[in-house]
């Protein structure tokens, strides 16, 4: 026992991650250039040796193994980087269910920890497409997102998903990743992939970071080891210049571990020196340092899945080791700014930018929720003025419900709700629909929750009905966060005997109120960024009364409207009468007017005629 306790590794890794990698045909297409390969091999290099697995299989016409699952160190990294670029593309079918199903009996390999966590990733350019029968293609996407899904949640495995292309089948790929507390990508452009696995990793595995001042960082004398990850163009080699004005040598040295790409360059420093250092030739804007520090800034984990609208708690505190730093000649030298960006493609949109209130030691803020659906980061700088971290959170904000109608037979139309992650709890939130009349009524109704898991109603549509319909979620998670959400309008109308129509948007009410082109051709469309709205510790503790008496006098004017018009008196009505045909004669004489005037101008020139 002692001699095999000898040769077995002391530490265990943490984390497994798994590549599915779409080997059709179409991928040359997609990925000319094969950036998934150098993505896979970015992947093996932020891994810390030791610390954690990985394994890389191919599917198409069938599933196979590329990388058999292995921990990670520098053998595993010189066979991967062996394989990845020799494989070849050129299935013609796209069996995701049979490689899905493969992975889910493949047994864990590895040196793994009880309890480690489960992060998959799967990049594809096309959909299901296992047969020329659309009914079997149907069905294997089917048992995917219920039977396979189903597995994959109740496993803890997150399934992060890559469309190549916009040809992907998004829903499907979209309805994995919310399921399992994942992100799903569109890659506009094969070089995106290198910074989506960069984030997907990120996520997985987070660490304290340096941030950049243009060009530049600083080193503290807390930092035992820092990890350029750099990207720029092919065939370009960054300048890394010491706090000493040298220019780092980019070999592999003992203080020094290089690995380099076409598109990417790692560069790990062990007992990095203190002060300003450069970097050159990079795209900094996708560039990251990341560091191993006893001096440590951590935040509040967030969800790989926010819901629209539902607030998000952060709490950010500084360490020493494991200790909270709780020195107030410390705490008071601390600046900490939260920046909330929004990530679309090689875009980056800043939606807030905002200073955190200390309270107890820590810094804490309250975002009251996001309105737009979408990737964002969350960046966190700690700014010490003689040292700083940077702390990146990804997450996905999507609505907790997928609001659809349909008809399913007869003269009935109808509407579910259904959750998209099992963070919502179904039991404590409620669900109603709104309908909107012809003539302008609204009324609400419940929407019940049937034994299925999801909201349903049932509607009997009468003939030349045209009728709006939303729903709104009052939602809880299952923490206990309270947030509400309006969906989409829906419609559905009736002509005659036929069956119901349903339909996203307001088309139903298109006959009776249709839209007047505007005639000012200076009025343009405006880009509306998403709103978020950040709530001091002042403002949260305030009186929850005041809040409701405020809500209670900001309800729609609209039934106060109506109220008054059909409230009109007796006299009210008198007065009209008279002001109407007040109206009548003044234009019935100006019309009289009008036409004395003419005729006289007739008679003048007969006159002159007649001269």
């Amino acid at each position: 026992v002692a001699v095999l306790s000898f040769w077995m590794p002391l530490s265990k890794a943490d984390t497994q991650f798994r590549v599915i990698v779409d080997a059709s045909g179409s991928m040359l297409i997609s990925d000319p250039d094969k950036l998934t390969s150098e993505a896979l091999r970015l992947i093996s290099n932020l891994a810390p040796e030791e610390k954690a697995t990985l394994g890389i299989w191919l599917f198409g016409e069938e599933p196979r193994v590329l990388l058999p699952e292995a921990i990670v160190n520098k053998a595993n990294k010189a066979k991967l980087a062996s394989y990845v670029d020799s494989y070849v593309t050129q299935d013609v079918k796209t069996d995701l269910e049979a490689i899905v199903k493969l992975l889910l009996e493949t047994p864990d390999t590895g040196n793994l920890k009880p309890g480690f966590n489960r992060h998959w990733i799967l990049v594809t350019d096309g959909m299901v497409d296992i047969s020329l029968d659309e009914a079997v293609n149907k069905a294997s996407r089917d048992r995917i997102l219920n039977e396979l899904t189903a597995k994959l949640e109740e496993r803890g495995i997150h399934l992060h998903t890559i469309s190549m292309t916009g040809y992907t089948d998004k829903a499907l790929l979209e309805s994995l990743s919310l399921r399992t507390n994942a992100t799903h990508t569109e890659v506009a452009i094969p070089e995106d992939l290198l910074d989506t696995f960069d984030r997907i990793f990120t996520q997985a595995s987070p660490s304290d970071e340096l941030p950049f001042d243009g060009n530049r960082f600083t080193v503290d004398d807390a930092i035992k080891e820092l990890t350029l990850v750099v990207f720029h163009e092919s065939g370009i080699q960054p300048h890394v210049i010491k706090p000493d004005g040298t220019l780092l040598s980019l070999v592999s040295n003992k203080n020094v571990s290089v690995s380099t790409s076409d598109h990417y360059t790692l560069i790990t420093v062990r007992d990095p020196a203190t002060g300003e250092w450069q970097v050159n030739n990079v795209d900094l804007e996708r560039s990251s340092i990341r560091v191993i520090t006893d001096l440590s800034a951590q935040a509040t984990p967030v969800a790989p899945v926010i819901f629209q609208n539902e607030p998000i708690y952060s709490t950010v505190a500084l360490f020493q080791k494991d200790k909270v730093i709780q020195d107030d000649k410390i705490l008071s030298l601390l600046n900490v700014k939260q920046t909330l960006v929004r990530l679309s493609g090689e875009q980056k949109e800043t939606v807030f930018s905002h200073e955190m209130d200390r309270t107890n030691g820590q810094f804490k803020q309250r975002l009251e929720g996001i309105t737009e659906p979408g990737n964002y980061e969350l960046v966190s700088l700690v700014d010490g003025k003689t040292f700083s971290r940077q702390l990146n959170q990804f997450f996905t904000v999507h609505p907790a419900i997928n609001f659809e109608g349909a008809n399913p037979s007869g003269n009935l139309v109808a509407f579910s709700a259904k959750p998209v992650n099992l963070k919502l709890n179904m039991l404590r939130s409620n669900v109603k629909l709104e309908f909107t009349y012809n003539n302008g009524t609204t009324e609400m109704e419940d929407m019940p929750l049937n034994g299925q898991g999801y909201w349903e109603k049932i509607i009997p549509v009468s003939a030349n009905q045209n009728v709006k319909v939303r729903a709104k979620l009052i939602g809880f998670t299952q923490t206990g966060l309270r947030f509400e959400y309006w969906t989409p309008v829906w419609h559905f109308n009736r002509q005659g005997n036929d069956a119901p129509i349903v339909g996203l948007g307001a088309a139903a009410l298109a006959a009776v109120l249709t839209p007047v082109a505007s005639s000012n051709k200076d009025v343009m469309p405006m880009l509306v960024l998403p709103s978020v709205s950040v709530v001091s510790e002042a403002e949260e503790n305030s009186d929850p009364q005041t809040e409701v008496a405020e809500e209670s006098t900001g309800e729609p004017s609209t039934e106060r409207a109506s109220d008054t018009v059909n409230g009109l008196s007796k006299a009210d009505w008198i007065i009209y009468a008279v002001l109407s045909l007040g109206f009548i004669v003044v234009v019935a004489g100006g019309i009289f007017l009008y036409r004395r005037i003419k005729k006289n101008q007739s008679l003048r020139r007969d006159d002159l005629d007649d001269v």
